[in-house]
């Protein structure tokens, strides 16, 4: 199940649109139907080709934003509602950089009340938000009341989400709503992540395993899913405590204070945050920051936060960090939890004139000892990988990795590790027999003096300029032009046009040096090719998500 999250300025037409699309009403509070806004999150569904989609309908009102970044926590997609009579407005702008904090990056722009608008819709401040940040996967749509058809916006939707690519989160479930049903009892209800186990369900405020007498879903609830479900699960009154809107559920327990060492998203100036009230907020919960000191490493900026109260979070969870008075908003990522004298360590050492200077001197500072007991940490690029991971991943790649290929590279080690393909790519180098094509694991069994030998003559024979000659490979041996392709050493542009490595870095090099959005003609003229040659190597260049297309005219930007 896909779990779909409203946004936008109050009255630009939410409600109206989840009404049109699943035939439910939304806003259920007597306050709510009066006033003829939402306040509190609103829970439906819809379905298509027999996949169900639930959606979670936010308040638009500044005044309920707590409710709003509850609401977006962990949704897969955002309708994000844009009145096309009003244009962009303070809370779109808000709730974007809200959803872009929270790394939310599968969005569908719904402009509503076209029936109202006399001329063009003007989507240029839309354009302008999104050229900001290039890795937002979108579609841009128009809605009204009288000429849109129910049937084909299902279509469309279900069409984009099946093209989404989804990053697994750690095994967990942040209750959204708890109530009591008579005949039935305690009733929670939440988005529970891909990888959540339903049979082994702690609830971490007192790291008690929960005693569940039913667990609900639209979808029929498989044990072995893959995928993301909004569920509600009834507790058994033998339970010792229930838990409430904003507690976390995991299948571990996790040791947590109120004091969060985390990464920001981007770097940013501590002045922003010295004065006026701030909130981190967190899955479908918020609390108020005490303290909050600013860390410069490089490029990163690291945040130590002192919180008003204790709370459980999963490694990696996104938060969101304003400044209330300001409504200043930064994104950022937790890493972990400090105890108070590692906390008192820390803020030392940062007062200390010599200060940090790396990712390396916080470990030290804390002690390694308390990141997962007594586990140490490698330092691959600029991420550490846990010890015990890598002896394991090292492991399987000498072991068998016919696991790895099934779910494939990306997939497997961000499902199962959390770790990122890059990471998996630095560890590649200490293997020359195997590496990574297609999003698979391949072992080159070829001798190594014989395919650099064949490499060369297919390098010479292409020459130096990006104008290459054609060459006939099936003059080659095809064992060896199989490993040079798995390897990246050669690539195949078409059917009559091979380059090497070589040939890729220079055209790498020349789209670097273009403007940010592109046309073939200003590719043309900064490589001095033909359109024989131009096309052939743009496509090739999206193929390898170098460069993305973003228009049908073929103007391109760098990914």
């Amino acid at each position: 199940m896909t779990v779909i999250a409203t946004a936008g300025h109050v009255d630009h037409g939410k409600s109206t649109f989840v009404n049109f699309l699943t035939k439910q009403e939304t806003d259920r509070l007597p306050e709510e139907k009066e006033r003829g806004l939402t306040i509190n999150l609103g829970y439906t569904y819809f379905t298509y080709e027999n996949k169900t989609y639930s959606i979670v309908d936010v308040p638009g009102h500044k005044d309920y934003f707590k409710n709003t970044v509850s609401g977006f926590s962990n949704a897969d997609v955002i309708f994000f509602i844009i009145d096309s009579t009003e244009n962009w407005s303070e809370q779109s702008e808000e709730h974007f950089q809200a959803l872009v904090a929270l790394k939310k990056r599968n969005f569908l722009f719904i402009y509503t009340k076209t029936d109202l608008l006399k001329d063009e819709i003007d989507k240029k401040i839309l354009l302008t938000k999104i050229k900001s940040f290039q890795d937002i996967n979108y579609e841009i749509l128009e809605f009204n009341k009288v000429e849109s058809k129910r049937k084909d916006f299902s279509k469309v939707i279900h069409e984009f989400i099946e093209s989404c690519n989804f990053v697994t989160k750690n095994p967990s479930m942040w209750v959204d709503r708890a109530f009591t049903i008579d005949g039935t009892g305690k009733v929670i209800t939440g988005t529970a992540s891909k990888s959540f186990d339903y049979k082994n369900i702690i609830f971490n405020l007192y790291n008690q395993k929960l005693q569940i007498k039913e667990i609900q879903n639209r979808d029929a609830i498989n044990q072995e899913n893959n995928e993301t479900k909004r569920i509600a699960i009834s507790l058994k009154k033998t339970n010792d405590s229930f838990p409430k809107r904003g507690d976390l559920l995991t299948n571990k327990e996790i040791v947590f204070t109120n004091m969060l060492f985390i990464k920001l998203n981007s770097e940013y100036n501590d002045y922003l945050f010295s004065k006026g009230t701030s909130r981190i907020f967190f899955g479908t919960d918020n609390a108020n920051i005490q303290k909050i000191n600013f860390i410069k490493i490089g490029e990163n900026t690291y945040v130590n936060l002192t919180i008003s109260k204790a709370v459980p979070l999963p490694e990696f969870e996104n938060v969101i960090i304003q400044n209330i008075d300001k409504n200043q908003i930064v994104g950022g990522e937790f890493l972990f939890f400090l105890s108070d004298i590692q906390n008192q360590k820390l803020n030392k050492k940062i007062k200390n004139s010599k200060g940090i200077k790396n990712l390396l001197d916080i470990f030290n500072t804390l002690n390694v000892k308390y990141f997962e007991g007594n586990t140490k940490f490698t330092r691959i690029n600029d991420e550490y990988v846990n010890d015990s991971i890598l002896n394991e991943i090292y492991e399987i790649l000498e072991n068998d990795f016919s696991e790895i290929n099934k779910a494939g590279v990306e997939r497997y080690f961000n499902d199962k590790y959390q770790i990122k393909v890059e990471i998996i790519k630095e560890i590649l180098t200490n293997y020359e027999d195997i590496k990574i094509s297609n999003n698979q694991l391949l072992k080159i069994n070829n001798d190594q003096d014989i395919l650099i030998s064949e490499y060369k003559k297919i390098y010479n024979l292409l020459g130096d300029g990006l104008d290459v000659n054609t060459i006939d490979i099936k003059s080659f041996d095809r064992k060896y032009l199989k490993d040079l392709f798995l390897i990246n050493k050669i690539y195949r542009v078409n059917s009559k046009l091979i380059i090497s490595d070589v040939h890729l870095e220079k055209l790498i090099s020349i789209v670097k040096k273009l403007p940010k959005n592109f046309s073939v003609t200003d590719f043309k003229e900064a490589s001095n090719l033909s359109r024989k040659y131009s096309i052939p190597y743009l496509e090739l260049l999206d193929k390898l998500k170098i460069t993305t297309k973003i228009d049908k005219s073929g103007i391109r930007k760098i990914t």
